[in-house]
């Protein structure tokens, strides 16, 4: 590592994961790579050629008093992470990333993990280990999608909800749902790419708008854990004393 953006590429760090998207490191001074010397003698099949995959990435340490303890980003292809940074490479994911940031960045994950957390970190074993919805393996109803997905669209979100609960009822779910969330999280990145450069204060938050998306994921995710509204907001009530 170095301290000459002249002659390195910018390293993202912890600081830089943000809800959904990366963002200026909010703390600490930049580090930039010598790739070629970084990736000298070094095998395609290494960890130092993850790079060249997209990854869902997330916040090594998060403090437990933090405003949240799993914050995830989506980091695309050509970028390189420290060890502040741990992540999930896309073709080692047998489900979208998109998916699987959904998830990690909904609040009963959180929830979940704040239960058996001790300390500041997120570890792979400890996010290897979170629940995640079990979903058909077939394709989505190709109609029933075009509708949800016009639904979305139009910010119609409790009736985009309701076409989907049956298929959320029991598992496995039903793909439409699953495609439904990546839908979803494409939007909420989309928003939250647009707001630019942000205050770190504003960082704890999404968009309104994008967090009305996250809201319907949310939902979504509760009713596949079979948690009711009024259970979900007890949670969401606990969860809040938990920061």
């Amino acid at each position: 590592l170095i301290d000459d953006p002249d002659r390195g590429t910018l390293v993202t760090r912890g600081a830089s994961i943000c809800l959904y998207v990366t963002r200026p490191a909010s703390q600490g001074r930049d580090l930039y790579l010598d790739v070629d010397r970084f990736l000298e003698g070094r095998g395609p099949d290494t960890k130092a050629f993850h790079h060249r995959h997209r990854r869902v990435c997330w916040q090594e340490s998060s403090p437990q008093n933090n405003f949240r303890r799993v914050i995830a980003a989506m980091v695309e292809q050509g970028e390189f992470c420290n060890h502040t940074v741990n992540y999930l490479p896309e073709f080692t994911s047998t489900q979208p990333l998109e998916l699987l940031l959904g998830v990690l960045n909904s609040k009963l994950i959180d929830w979940y993990f704040r239960l058996g957390s001790t300390n500041a970190h997120v570890s792979h074993y400890q996010v290897g280990n979170l629940p995640c919805p079990i979903f058909a393996d077939d394709e989505p109803n190709e109609r029933e999608l075009s509708t949800v997905a016009d639904l979305l669209a139009a910010g119609l979100l409790d009736d985009a909800f309701d076409r989907l609960s049956p298929g959320v009822a029991e598992p496995p779910f039903s793909a439409t749902a699953r495609e439904a969330i990546v839908q979803a999280v494409k939007r909420i990145i989309a928003i939250e790419t647009q707001r630019g450069a942000i205050r770190r204060v504003q960082r704890s938050a999404l968009h309104p708008t994008a967090q009305s998306y996250q809201h319907f994921i949310d939902r979504l995710l509760y009713a596949m854990a079979g948690i009711t509204d009024a259970e979900a907001r007890a949670l969401e009530g606990r969860l809040a004393q938990m920061m």
